[in-house]
């Protein structure tokens, strides 16, 4: 059974950038391992994600073909200068027509807050409400 591999073309120099196999499950046969250890990253990749970003060079396209047959052209690379192409998204914007009001937050919320008012009792009890006994202790700071 052979093998199916990706390949990354150019379209200019008909020569190929990156390739990686097809099917995750064909990186540990011994021809796909074979053939990385010759090649090498980048013209020959295990990872998809490296090949993946190949697919959005501009004149590039993305083949599937046969590893063998792919053996008799891989010394064809591509040596043109790539850029990546450009995507045009246009986005729509729709302003509302509903004004979103302002959330203001009273003091008296923040005081009814449990956990702030946990904190507060939790002070007092370790530092004490006089602030000249330093909580439990009678030793006094200068």
């Amino acid at each position: 059974m052979s093998v199916q591999i990706q390949v990354a073309l150019c379209k200019d120099c008909n020569g190929h950038l990156s390739s990686a196999p097809l099917n995750k499950k064909d990186v540990h046969h011994p021809e796909i391992t074979d053939h990385f250890f010759y090649y090498g990253e980048p013209y020959f990749t295990l990872d998809k994600n490296a090949f993946a970003k190949f697919k959005y060079y501009e004149n590039t396209e993305i083949i599937t073909v046969d590893l063998h047959k792919h053996q008799s052209q891989d010394h064809q690379y591509c040596k043109c200068i790539k850029r990546k192409a450009v995507s045009r998204k246009k986005y729509k914007h729709n302003a509302s027509k509903k004004q979103k009001e302002a959330v203001f937050v009273e003091k008296n919320d923040i005081d009814n807050d449990i956990y702030f008012k946990d904190l507060y009792y939790t002070y007092n009890n370790f530092h004490g409400i006089n602030s000249n006994t330093y909580g439990s202790s009678n030793m006094k700071f200068y």
